[in-house]
C-alpha cells in the first residue's frame, strides 16, 4: 500500500512539474508578429520596417498631463514627409503625414515643430519637447 501511495505521489509531482514548465514563458519568447522582442524594449517601426527601441530615438516628447517621465518617441522618414509617433498608450505606432512646413497630421493627432515639438490629440496638447 505504501509503495502504491508513493508511486502516485511521485507521478503527481512529476506531472505538476511538467505542466509548470510548459506554462512558464522562456526569456525572449515574447516576439510580436514582426519578430520584435518587447521584453528587450523593441517595437516595430512602420517607417523603418524594422524593430527599434523607442527610448533610443533622438526626439523624446514629455507628457504634459502628468508629472511622470512618460514619453512619446517621434521618428521621421528620410525626406520628413511622414512622422511616426510611439505613445505609451498605443500598441502600435501612429503615422502622420506632413501637411505644411513643420506640421504633420492625421485624423486625431498633429505634430507641430516650433522651437521644439508639440503633439496634440484632438486639438489638445498632450506631449511636448
Amino acid at each position: 500500500m505504501k509503495t502504491k501511495t508513493f508511486f502516485f505521489a511521485l507521478l503527481f509531482a512529476g506531472t505538476s512539474a511538467l505542466f509548470a514548465q510548459q506554462t512558464q514563458p522562456k526569456a525572449g519568447a515574447d516576439k510580436d508578429t514582426h519578430g520584435c522582442i518587447a521584453s528587450a524594449g523593441y517595437t516595430y517601426s512602420q517607417l523603418k520596417k524594422e524593430c527599434i527601441r523607442t527610448f533610443e530615438q533622438k526626439i523624446q516628447l514629455k507628457e504634459i498631463a502628468t508629472k511622470g517621465n512618460y514619453t512619446a518617441a517621434v521618428l521621421f522618414n528620410k525626406n520628413q514627409s511622414k512622422a511616426e509617433i510611439f505613445l505609451k498608450e498605443g500598441k502600435t505606432s501612429v503615422i502622420l503625414n506632413r501637411t505644411a512646413k513643420r506640421i504633420w497630421k492625421n485624423t486625431a493627432y498633429s505634430l507641430i515643430q516650433d522651437k521644439g515639438f508639440v503633439l496634440s490629440k484632438n486639438k489638445k496638447a498632450v506631449y511636448r519637447l
